[in-house]
């Protein structure tokens, strides 16, 4: 068997014994990967989720019975297929989901610390939570509109809800195989985006444009509930997204008191988000308050943004480039609402939270290629390939 020589450093990221085999895979043009032969994943995935989507099977097929519904079941509205699996499958998921991640926390240690998994754990579940209920509340109102009317037998609503629970069984325990800090960007992405979309689309007043951005959150809006939850979840969960990159920021590089403040900055921002799902903008003494909130976003927002470069002396000159690009257009677009009238109010706070997320996400990938991304030069050596062929 042919052999390999590897740096020292390397050698002990990979926790290699001596005489220990490793492969290379995802071999391409210029580039492969370097792994320990036993450090493939098993599919857990494929394995498990069965035992939980029984298990909902079977509580589907009790209240079934007790709600009196035996023989047929309508595929939407209160009692329903849509509604079983919207609480019962999401609720068995869920729980799936927390075991298998409670499971693995020791191969979590190694990827972020004990601390920063304890903080994330009950922000990563509630956004799960909030994704899954989300999509299949979008799933089952388009087949609704489809299907309208539709009803089952028990056979089928049963058959139905058990592959429905099974796919969602199965994508909670892929989720965790797969789990990633650039997992977290992306449900964070999910979070935002999707909740603020379906809150516009469900919130029972087509002209809600008309007036702001915060009527969603007001109890002029039926989906008050979705936009307000997306906003706390989101805020949570970006607040454990820079709790994480910033601990193993310090534990890389050490502590700095400039990271340190945009760390504080970019939390009280967070927090002043999720104040604002807390306090919607409903008349009176909340409208006082979320009006403050949305203010002292603003000021972090813009202290944080501004002062980048002091902040982060190192980083990529790009995310200084793109900070005061993004600060620019939202000037410009604050000169085209207010005193030129050209936006609307809702207009304007649309583009101002597009583009401040814009650089909230352009900096978070700038900190994981500063701490996972970075690069080391090692000079090549034939000598192994020289006395194969002297042989």
């Amino acid at each position: 068997m042919d052999k390999i020589h590897l740096p020292k450093e390397i050698y002990e990221r990979l926790d290699l014994q001596e005489n220990e085999e490793i492969e290379i895979v995802d071999l391409a043009a210029d580039s492969f990967t370097i792994r320990k032969v036993n450090a493939r994943k098993s599919d857990k995935a494929a394995k498990w989720f069965i035992i939980p989507t029984i298990i909902s099977a079977l509580i589907f097929i009790i209240f079934a019975f007790v709600l009196k519904h035996p023989h047929v079941i309508a595929l939407s509205g209160n009692e329903s297929l849509a509604t079983a699996v919207i609480t019962v499958a999401n609720a068995v998921g869920m729980l799936t989901f927390i075991s298998a991640y409670f499971s693995r926390r020791k191969e979590f240690y190694k990827q972020m610390t004990k601390r920063s998994y304890w903080r994330t754990f009950a922000t990563v579940t509630l956004s799960v939570l909030l994704i899954v209920i989300l999509a299949t509340m979008g799933l089952f109102w388009f087949l609704g509109q489809i299907f309208y009317g539709v009803s089952f037998g028990l056979f089928t609503s049963t058959l139905l809800f058990t592959i429905f629970s099974g796919i969602i069984n199965y994508v909670m325990i892929f989720v965790v195989d797969t789990f990633s800090i650039n997992m977290m960007v992306t449900m964070l992405l999910v979070v935002s985006v999707g909740g603020f979309v379906s809150s516009m689309a469900t919130n029972g007043n087509q002209y809600w444009w008309q007036r702001n951005f915060s009527l969603l959150g007001t109890q002029a809006s039926r989906s008050s509930w979705q936009f307000n939850l997306t906003l706390i979840v989101s805020a949570a969960l970006f607040a454990a997204l820079i709790d994480y990159i910033f601990v193993a920021l310090r534990q890389k590089a050490g502590s700095h008191y400039r990271q340190n403040i945009l760390q504080v900055l970019l939390t009280l921002c967070a927090i002043s988000i999720a104040l604002v799902g807390l306090v919607p903008n409903d008349p009176g003494w909340m409208h006082i308050a979320h009006d403050i909130v949305a203010q002292l976003i603003v000021l972090f927002m813009a202290i944080s943004i501004l002062g980048i470069r002091w902040f982060l002396p190192n980083a990529d000159p790009n995310l200084y480039r793109m900070s005061y690009f993004i600060v620019a257009l939202i000037l410009i677009s604050y000169v085209l609402w207010h005193p030129i009238h050209y936006l609307t109010l809702t207009a304007f706070e649309i583009l101002s939270f597009s583009l401040s997320f814009a650089w909230l996400l352009l900096l978070v990938n700038t900190l994981i290629n500063m701490l996972w991304n970075t690069k080391k030069i090692y000079q090549v050596s034939l000598n192994g390939i020289e006395e194969k062929s002297e042989k």
